[in-house]
């Protein structure tokens, strides 16, 4: 493990943990009069987090230029962070104060439920626990993320575990990030970037299997579920075991396409196997066990660095189509690394996740307006000279269904601020 990550790592738990314990004291000298009592504790409270969060940022300033210095990568930042900068709101972009108040609202919110005062409270109290956690982690990613935004040799980060871990992190562990691409996190995740253009940390916090492996078989039952965890001791792969027992199994298309389990779980499975070599048998068929094994599939992608783009140069920046003039996706990324500001709105720079809602909603309103089906994303050569494709009532209903499907995901834990805020600019929410 990098020396540098675990230095971070035990200095920002310290700083997490003294912060939500002072804030736990200090909720415990509220009332029945919430109003009242919380005007009294709010400015402890206020006080506290705001310190603790000024440590987290002081701490974390010196983080990434630590790791690339211990694995010898690049460091060429373009300037230097402003500390003050990360202070002004909390990570939502709310004031801390009316962060806080929340604490209370919850606390009514389980009153008008039918729970007593102190029982409300007790609710109450673990909200604004799990929020002191969670203001904590993500004022430190943000430290994190704009300090390898800053730096044009290094194309991303890989995510990190902090065992113990949720299923849900365990996967992700060792996962590569471009820059731009928000951190997924869930309330209380204490997760953290490795600076890198692939996974420079090299231990069982970047390899799911090896994690799983350092469990005992009490702990990988706890973690994953009882089946779940047999069906990974089995050889199954523990990819496709969490995305199935967290999202259900895959659609018809889906399998055919990924060859994901589309009919029996992992329960179904073990229920109707009656031996451990039919078991087997039964999670190669559907698709859990796979031929390459139980390896973790290195994701990362291999871009070019922003120094190599700006490099390359930004080319002819700008063609033709049926007489309009478009910045070409080659000038757009140029642009984006050079300035370090990128257009929410030009599909050349956007992460995958912002691709999928931005396609969507273009090909919906392409069809609507048009009454035709676009053969590509963005204004192209052969929506102008081709023969139109009429979009039938079905295949708009089918665009009207792909683009709900992604406003759906925006409330799903994990889903990156960036593509909420791209469908704020869609006016989409």
């Amino acid at each position: 493990m990098l020396q540098a990550a675990v230095d971070q790592y035990r200095e920002q738990q310290a700083l997490s943990v003294a912060a939500a314990s002072d804030v736990g004291r200090q909720w415990s000298r509220m009332g029945d009069d919430f109003d009242a009592s919380w005007d009294r504790v709010k400015p402890r409270v206020l006080s506290t987090l705001e310190g603790a969060r000024a440590d987290a940022v002081g701490v974390a300033v010196g983080y990434t230029a630590a790791v690339l210095a211990e694995t010898n990568q690049a460091d060429s930042p373009v300037g230097e962070l402003d500390p003050a900068a990360f202070l002004s709101s909390a990570p939502d972009g709310r004031s801390m104060s009316t962060l806080l108040d929340e604490a209370v609202i919850t606390t009514k919110v389980a009153v008008s439920r039918g729970a007593a005062a102190a029982d409300a409270l007790q609710v109450g109290r673990r909200w604004l626990t799990m929020t002191s956690l969670t203001v904590m982690a993500d004022t430190r990613r943000e430290v994190y993320a704009a300090d390898i935004v800053q730096r044009p040799d290094i194309t991303g980060y890989v995510r990190v575990l902090n065992p113990p871990s949720c299923r849900r992190c365990v996967i992700l562990a060792g996962r590569w990030y471009r820059w731009n691409q928000g951190f997924q996190r869930h309330p209380r995740c204490d997760c953290f970037h490795a600076p890198g253009a692939e996974n420079v940390v090299g231990d069982e916090r970047t390899d799911p299997y090896a994690t799983f492996q350092a469990m005992t078989k009490q702990q990988q039952e706890k973690v994953f579920g009882r089946s779940e965890a047999r069906a990974i001791r089995d050889g199954a792969d523990i990819y496709r075991v969490v995305n199935v027992s967290q999202r259900g199994l895959a659609t018809a298309v889906g399998a055919r396409r990924y060859g994901a389990p589309s009919r029996l779980t992992v329960d179904d499975i073990y229920r109707r196997a009656g031996t451990r070599t039919n078991a087997i048998r039964l999670m190669r068929q559907e698709g859990y066990i796979l031929d390459r094994g139980q390896t973790a599939v290195s994701l990362a992608p291999g871009v070019r660095t922003d120094r190599q783009i700006i490099a390359a140069g930004r080319g002819r920046g700008t063609v033709t189509i049926g007489g309009r003039t478009v910045v070409t996706n080659r000038a757009a990324r140029f642009d984006a690394a050079a300035t370090g500001q990128r257009d929410p709105l030009n599909r050349a720079t956007m992460t995958a996740a912002e691709r999928r809602l931005y396609d969507a909603n273009y090909r919906l309103q392409y069809a609507r307006t048009t009454g035709n089906v676009p053969r590509g994303v963005g204004l192209s050569s052969a929506d102008v000279y081709a023969s139109p494709l009429p979009a039938s009532a079905a295949k708009v209903a089918e665009l009207e269904r792909d683009l709900a499907r992604e406003l759906r995901r925006l409330g799903e834990r994990g889903t990156p601020e960036s593509v909420r805020r791209l469908a704020r600019e869609l006016g989409l929410i």
